[in-house]
């Protein structure tokens, strides 16, 4: 029996690695044509989900995680060479709870979501509406963020504080140099930019 379930196991296997590349090819045609803009050398690696993609700006070598739960109704503008990992939860909306019923009515609040240029953000993060991330910071993994995060921050843990800042002479060396990381922070090639 045993011998049965090894080859059925890496058929099923191959089947569903298959059907994420087709699925991501899918969600990248239809991002693509109906995002607001979105530059070159954009991932969106494995599935995701983004809601009002027509309210989405995202700049080039941008990558973004699978499992992604974007709800971008307020609007959303993700910088250059931004990589975020697995499982974010970002929304740019929420229910209006000073509306016509309790706990909250069937109206939103909308709030935009910046995050700027050179931003990493871990996996398994929360972005929350009306948080602006300024360049260079890093979102450690499992933050719940929002409000201000200030450039170059590191922040982490369920408080989101900073704890340390990146070295600003080897960053704007890199910045002036244009040196930026694709996927899995490989070097990319200038015809990205």
């Amino acid at each position: 029996m045993k011998n049965l379930l090894i080859p059925i196991g890496k058929i099923i296997y191959f089947l569903e690695a298959k059907k994420k590349s087709l699925m991501h090819l899918y969600l990248q045609e239809k991002y693509y044509s109906r995002a607001k803009r979105i530059g070159k050398c954009v991932q969106f690696n494995g599935q995701s989900y983004i809601g009002s993609i027509e309210k989405v700006e995202i700049g080039n070598n941008v990558h973004i995680g699978d499992n992604a739960y974007i709800s971008a109704k307020g609007g959303l503008f993700i910088g250059d060479n931004t990589h975020i990992s697995r499982n974010l939860l970002l929304y740019t909306d929420s229910h209006n709870y000073k509306g016509t019923v309790l706990p909250y009515d069937n109206t939103f609040i909308l709030k935009k979501v910046t995050i700027e240029k050179n931003v990493w953000i871990g996996m398994n993060v929360t972005i929350l509406p009306g948080t602006y991330i300024e360049e260079g910071a890093i979102i450690g993994a499992g933050s719940v963020v929002s409000g201000r995060v200030k450039k170059y921050s590191i922040i982490g843990a369920s408080l989101a504080k900073e704890f340390s800042k990146r070295d600003k002479n080897h960053y704007d060396k890199l910045e002036n140099e244009k040196q930026y990381g694709g996927k899995n922070g490989q070097k990319i090639q200038k015809d990205c930019l």
